[in-house]
C-alpha cells in the first residue's frame, strides 16, 4: 500500500491543432487534428508526400472534431 499524495493538480492536455491539407496526386483533402503542430505529412489514400498545406481551422466555434 502506498502512502503517496498528490498536491498539484495535474497539467491539462494540450490544445489540438486542427489543420486542412490538399494531395495534388489524387486530390484527397485532408484534416489532420493533432496535439502538436504537423509540419509535413503523407496522404493516406496514395502515400504521396508532402501535402500541401490549405490552413488551419481551430478557431471556428462549434466545429465538431471527431476521430477517424
Amino acid at each position: 500500500m502506498s502512502d503517496l499524495r498528490f498536491t498539484s493538480q495535474s497539467a491539462a492536455p494540450p490544445t489540438p491543432f486542427a489543420t486542412l491539407w490538399y494531395c495534388k496526386v489524387c486530390d484527397a483533402v485532408i484534416s489532420i487534428r493533432s496535439g502538436y503542430v504537423v509540419e509535413e505529412a503523407f496522404c493516406p489514400a496514395c502515400i504521396e508526400m508532402p501535402l500541401e498545406f490549405c490552413g488551419n481551422f481551430n478557431r471556428i466555434p462549434g466545429l465538431p472534431m471527431g476521430d477517424a
